[in-house]
Order: C-alpha cells, then structure tokens, then sequence
C-alpha cells in the first residue's frame, strides 16, 4: 500500500510539472472516482443470477464458444498475430476487431447472423491480448498494417473491417491505411473517438480513464482492470459469469441493458463474454489493455480529414450511450465527409453491440451487418 501511495503521489507530481492548470481537477477526479468504483451498488437479482450460473455450464447454443478456429500468423518481425475464423468459409471476408478488454472469439457473436448473409468472419486478436504477441510502442496504424499481412496470408482479394468499442479507432486507421483496390467498407459501431474531440455525454469512469488515466495513471487503470470480472482467471467461469451478470444488472443501468435480461439470449451473451474475455486477459493479462487505452489517447497517426473519399465507411452510434457518446459519432462524421453515414439509434453501449450488430435475441436485428454488405455492393441476388 505504502508503495502504491508513493506511486501516485509520484505521478501527480509529474502531471503537476506537465499541466499545472488541469493536475488539482484531474487529482481530485481520479480520486473520486476510485472512492465511486468502490461503493458499485447492484440490486436484487438472485434468480437471475443463479440462472446464470446454471447456464454458462453448458455449450451456447446460439455461439461458437470453442478455441478450435483459433489460428496463429508470425509476421515478418517475428510476432505472432492469433486469428479465428467464423461464419462461411466461402463468403465475402469481414475482418472483425475487438473492443477493449476483447479477443478473437469476440466474432463468434457474428456468426449466426453472418451465414445467413455469406460472410466470413475474421476475428484477431490485437498485440498483447489472446494469442498474439505484445508490441511494445505500438500504433493504430502499426496494427493496420499487421491486418495487411494477414490479409495476404489468407489470400483475401478484398475484404470489409468492423470495429466496435475499442475497436472502432483501429476500424478508422485501417480506412486511412488499408489498400483501396481492397478495403471495400468499414463500419465502426459505439467506437472511441479522437482525443481532441469533445467527451459531452461520457460517463465519469470513462472520462477519467481516457482524459488522464491510461496515460497518467497506468498502474491504478491496471488495478481497475485486475479487479474487475472480466480478468478473475483464478475465479471459476460460473463466478465469473455470475459476477459479470451482477454488473450488467447493476442498480441505475439503462432499461435497454436491463431488457436483455428478460430472455435467454442475455445468458448466450454471457457464455460467450466469459471465454472471450479470459482470452483477452490470457495472455498479458491487463497490460495489454492499458497499452490499449493508451494507443486510443495518443496522437493517432493520421487525420480522419485524409481517409479516402471514395470508401463507404458506416458510424453507428447510441443515443443512451455513456462510454462512447454520439458526439463521437458526430464528429467523426464530420471530419470524414460525405462518404461516412451516421446511424443514431435509441441504444446503449452494450445494446447496440448485442442488438444491432449480434442480432438480437431473435437473430433478426442486424442492421450493422446489413448495411455493411450493401455499401460494400455484396447484396444476395
């Protein structure tokens, strides 16, 4: 403890000599936000919550929850880029990218909706998280050229890219960077937006995090992380399950993310978050994630003003969304021009993700992929 407290008051000290004008405010915040994370109310929930944990102990039957379609590239450097296949082998490739924490077998949530569509799903793994190895110092467009490689690898002739979450900044790299003769449409769904633009509608956690955290702070988001559900390796999947439930059905979410909890396809998401995330948190554990959230509050690389005007690229976003607000969206829109279509939807974080991207509980709500395919011109006859 005594060295932990020494850490942070080594660290305000930095911030201080940096940006004196912000440091007390940014102090204060951080504080205060650890005293929030800590005093996390949830309501009473235990028939839900044993349902849960009767349900993870068996297979999904919606989602493909297995490490079997889980490969690894080693990239000239000598890396190594894990990947896993989803959907129809033959279909039209959709390269997925996570969000963060995240891996591969986040995909599978894709499947169901992608075989009725043709498509082939590609889920990777970023550096540090699954099966792929860290990269020190890395980039947004450090990893747009890693996809580059696996595109060639697996012989793709063109190809989509969907970012969600943490995904979504990786999404938008990958249209400044990725070949024009074979990036055909990106779509970025809840995305997290530049560091210079305007944060109206976040949630305090997240605000803090990407303000000053990740890049101040990277011990203390680390301990955040450690602590939460997602990375308890040394709990049971049940508990892990049952915790992840609990937070999701915390007192004073959204009734849209409550809604989920009224069928069985809130336990299929379940079962599929608990081995997604201890493939995120399997290899590097946390680091990987702060090293993420690092890249997003850096300088990104490139102007959102210079993505290519002749690439469709679609920017989904939740009215009731309080990680990723709409202004991110709008931005985001604005910056890119003419050839970006903004989707503003009655939605959450997670219920846009569950709903308009996985397809609901009845598998019939995925406009997210819909949309896709057709600024892609892949439309079924």
């Amino acid at each position: 403890m005594l060295e932990m407290t020494s850490r942070f008051v080594d660290t305000c000290m930095q911030i201080y000599r940096d940006k004196p004008s912000t440091s007390a405010f940014s102090i204060l915040a951080l504080v205060g936000g650890l005293a929030y994370w800590t005093q996390k109310a949830d309501i009473d929930n235990t028939d839900r919550l044993e349902s849960v944990r009767r349900a993870v102990k068996e297979p999904s039957k919606r989602f493909k929850t297995d490490t079997s379609s889980s490969k690894v590239l080693t990239l000239p450097d000598g890396r190594k880029l894990s990947y896993a296949e989803y959907g129809l082998p033959t279909g039209r490739p959709l390269i997925n990218l996570h969000g963060l924490p995240g891996s591969r077998i986040e995909a599978a949530a894709l499947e169901p909706v992608a075989l009725r569509l043709g498509l082939r799903i590609i889920g990777v793994d970023r550096p540090g998280y699954g099966l792929s190895s860290a990269k020190s110092n890395c980039t947004l467009l450090d990893h747009a050229k890693d996809l580059i490689h696996l595109a060639e690898h697996l012989g793709l002739e063109e190809y989509a890219v969907l970012g969600t979450s943490g995904g979504g900044p990786y999404a938008l790299a990958c249209a400044y960077a990725l070949p024009a003769d074979k990036l055909k449409a990106v779509a970025v769904v809840c995305g997290m937006g530049a560091p210079d633009m305007s944060q109206k509608g976040m949630n305090f956690m997240h605000w803090a995090g990407f303000s000053f955290g990740y890049l101040y702070f990277p011990w203390i988001c680390r301990l955040y992380m450690n602590r939460e559900p997602h990375a308890r390796l040394d709990l049971s999947s049940e508990e892990r399950a049952v915790r992840l439930a609990r937070l999701l059905l915390q007192a004073g979410n959204h009734p849209k993310d409550l809604e989920l909890f009224e069928t069985d396809y809130a336990e299929d998401i379940i079962r599929l978050l608990v081995p997604n995330h201890e493939a995120s948190f399997g290899g590097q554990g946390a680091d990987a994630v702060v090293q993420d959230g690092q890249v997003m509050c850096s300088d990104w690389g490139f102007k959102l003003e210079d993505v290519r005007k002749d690439l469709p690229v679609q920017l989904w976003y939740g009215n009731f969304d309080v990680n990723c607000p709409p202004i991110f969206g709008i931005e985001t829109k604005e910056r890119i021009g003419e050839n970006a279509v903004l989707h503003l939807e009655d939605e959450t974080h997670g219920s846009i993700t569950f709903n308009l991207t996985w397809g609901g509980a009845n598998g019939d709500r995925a406009r997210v992929l819909q949309e896709l395919v057709k600024s892609a011109g892949w439309e079924q006859n």
